[in-house]
């Protein structure tokens, strides 16, 4: 347990749960209760806010629900150390419920991102990162000559190319912006699937060169297509 309780500070009387969660919140964040480290008991957690355990108890499952802690029973609640991959990346969430924005902001978005990870990627890739690209670009045309989605293989190719990175929130980005397209993913793979093998084949040829004004290039025009033959459909219907 921890020995630094700065973050505990007496909570107002209004909505006493959900600032006991933010407090609790802010000591995750700021490092001040550590990954694997068990909160306090609710009797003291609810003492030294100054609220009642009910609202300790609310908090706790509330930071339970974003992925924060895990209760393990008969010892208490403590900070997770991994990723439930059955919780919903509330980055996601907070993405889905914006939006209301246009297509060419998320457009704009994904082209930041991408090309951003894709240049540290030219130094970082690694020769099994490359065979890994490799092969899913092989998987990917065997498909196409038979006839088969290849949605799953595509999201696959751009997560490959954010673990190429080796940088943990990139990569954890990484996957939360390929969710958020992945309806997208299928539009353009099940009507444009040749476009995109060849697209991909560019920018994986420009990652083996280690070139990243070529890499910027074949993102960029990745992404156009991307855009043009997905998105600006659906972009047109929303502005309508």
């Amino acid at each position: 347990m921890t020995n630094t309780m700065k973050w505990i500070e007496p909570i107002p009387k209004q909505s006493v749960s959900k600032t006991v969660m933010e407090s609790i919140k802010k000591g995750i964040i700021t490092g001040s209760i550590k990954p694997g480290e068990y909160l306090p008991s609710e009797t003291e957690l609810s003492e030294r806010f100054g609220v009642g355990k009910s609202s300790v108890r609310e908090a706790i499952k509330m930071l339970e629900a974003l992925g924060y802690i895990e209760i393990c029973k008969g010892n208490g609640s403590r900070v997770r150390t991994s990723v439930d991959s059955a919780i919903m990346n509330p980055l996601l969430f907070q993405l889905v419920l914006l939006n209301d924005g246009t297509q060419k902001e998320l457009l704009e978005f994904r082209k930041t991102i991408e090309i951003a990870a894709s240049i540290v990627a030219i130094d970082t890739v690694t020769q099994e990162d490359l065979h890994n690209l490799e092969q899913n670009i092989e998987k990917t045309r065997k498909l196409r000559e038979v006839g088969q989605s290849t949605i799953n293989e595509d999201y696959e190719f751009h997560q490959l190319i954010y673990e190429s990175t080796h940088n943990q929130y990139l990569i954890l980005i990484g996957k939360t912006i390929m969710e958020l397209f992945y309806n997208s993913l299928e539009i353009s793979n099940e009507q444009y699937g040749d476009r995109v093998l060849s697209d991909h084949e560019r920018i994986l040829e420009a990652l083996k060169a280690r070139d990243k004004k070529r890499i910027r290039i074949a993102i960029e025009s990745s992404l156009k297509s991307w855009y043009n033959l997905a998105l600006s459909s659906s972009n047109d219907a929303n502005t309508e």
